[in-house]
């Protein structure tokens, strides 16, 4: 063989130089600028346009997601890809997983006390969900690019728990939980504060005296001018409590003068008047909740038999079937209750309801469209004593989110890949079969040999 000429070698040289240099440039570009080509028929691996655009407009200001996940969650894997993708329309869009498990100062940090929690920052604000969907990121990112005042007003003077309150019948942890959710809280007295517009919404959180004409009033127009309340009421004295009857009863809600017992709460470890539900209506507020929540001595919320015209009733949260609600209340204190099924109502006994008034009707007034209420029979469940009990500080949180409600919401329908099976006529079949099994492997035969007899002829 001839020896190669020192030109033909240098030659050589400078054109793998080239390659490489080509390469590393390459590999230096695509790491600086990440994307992806989604292949799929449906594109079941991009974003959706909407996100796209949500993206595009937040130009100022880095956004950080810093997601919560135990390592072997398949769920993790699944909402990476999702940031991924979004991270690629975004040149500041930056995440980070963490699993509360091995980094729990990370978790402290941030607050966070439940596994597949994601809190997103951008600009100095913050929000939170639990849900790991393209439709909930997104509309996570329009709350945090244009944030809106959100007010609780919590009244007293009724006997209701304190905001600031410590002890156990206290709401100073759920204070905590709601401030790290950005919400703005204040302390009114009704009567003599009145019902201040930058009240988003108004809490009643468990009180022990009625309402006086002139609060029930005030309280009665307050829903029904298109903003909404949160009503937490405990069984009361009998005889007593008519005040908040009357302000639920135009709205289609009845509240029973009872307390629900629970056999089912006393086989898991529990007492009988902590009965536990783990039946939800299909609502906003309990969509995809699957947790079990206790209520530390309930009374019964239920619809009436006739709800008036253009407002909407939805029973949120139900006992087990083995619960009633008991009316005799004095026997109960004897611990004497039993099932009396012409007057007790046999469970599952309802102990939350939603209302909202879809169009106008006759309790709505010029501009109650729209208005919301919730009304739960138990106020402990959001105290120092139970709130991190199962499901119950999300529970509350749910149905918080649904009252102060933003309607900058835009809805995305998730992608799933198309099932179409592939039907063969008998010929067909025998076609596919032979072509497989015969002239496929043929063909490879044939082409490697005449590959290999070309070779041998160059090389000879």
């Amino acid at each position: 063989m001839k020896k190669k000429h020192l030109p033909e070698q240098l030659h050589i040289a400078a054109a793998s130089g080239i390659f490489l240099t080509i390469l590393v440039l390459v590999y230096l570009i695509a790491g600086r600028h990440n994307r992806r080509i989604d292949l799929t028929r449906d594109k079941i691996h991009s974003v959706s346009v909407e996100t796209v655009q949500v993206l595009s407009r937040m130009t100022e200001g880095e956004i950080v997601v810093r997601a919560f996940f135990a390592e072997e969650d398949p769920a993790r894997r699944e909402f990476r890809i999702l940031l991924q993708e979004m991270a690629t329309h975004h040149p500041r869009f930056r995440y980070e997983f963490y699993d509360p498990d091995r980094a729990p100062s990370e978790a402290r940090r941030w607050h966070v006390d439940a596994y597949r929690t994601t809190v997103i920052q951008h600009r100095g604000r913050e929000e939170r969900l639990q849900d790991f969907t393209e439709e909930a990121l997104t509309n996570a990112l329009i709350r945090a690019a244009h944030p809106q005042k959100r007010t609780l007003c919590f009244t007293t003077g009724h006997g209701e728990a304190a905001l600031s309150g410590e002890e156990r019948s206290g709401l100073s942890e759920w204070r905590q939980v709601l401030e790290h959710h950005r919400y703005q809280l204040r302390e009114i007295q009704i009567l003599t504060e009145g019902l201040a517009e930058d009240c988003t919404r108004v809490v009643v959180a468990g009180p022990r005296y009625e309402l006086l004409a002139r609060e029930l009033d005030l309280l009665q127009k307050y829903a029904e001018t298109g903003r909404g309340l949160f009503l937490l009421i405990d069984p009361m004295d009998p005889g007593t409590g008519k005040s908040f009857q009357e302000l639920v009863k135009p709205f289609g809600l009845k509240l029973g003068e009872d307390v629900v017992v629970d056999k089912v709460s006393r086989v898991l470890g529990g007492d009988y008047l902590v009965p536990l539900v783990a039946q939800y209506a299909e609502h906003p507020v309990t969509k995809r909740f699957r947790v079990a929540t206790f209520l530390p001595v309930a009374r019964s919320v239920r619809k009436t038999a006739q709800v008036p015209a253009g407002i909407d009733v939805t029973e949120l949260a139900r006992t087990t079937p083995g619960s009633w609600a008991e009316t005799d209340l004095k026997k109960l204190e004897n611990g004497e209750a039993k099932l009396d099924t012409e007057t007790d109502l046999v469970g599952p006994v309802p102990l939350a309801a939603a209302v909202e008034i879809k169009e106008k009707s006759r309790v709505s007034g010029p501009r109650g469209r729209g208005a919301r209420l919730v009304v739960v029979g138990d106020s402990d469940f959001l105290t120092n004593a139970h709130l991190k009990v199962s499901g119950n500080r999300d529970f509350g949180l749910n149905v918080l989110e649904w009252l102060v409600r933003d309607d900058r919401w835009i809805s995305i329908r998730a992608r799933t890949p198309r099932f179409e099976p592939l039907f063969l006529k008998a010929n067909e079949s025998l076609g596919v079969a032979v072509f497989s099994v015969g002239v496929l492997p043929f063909g490879v035969l044939l082409g490697s040999s005449t590959a290999i007899r070309i070779r041998r002829k160059r090389s000879a």
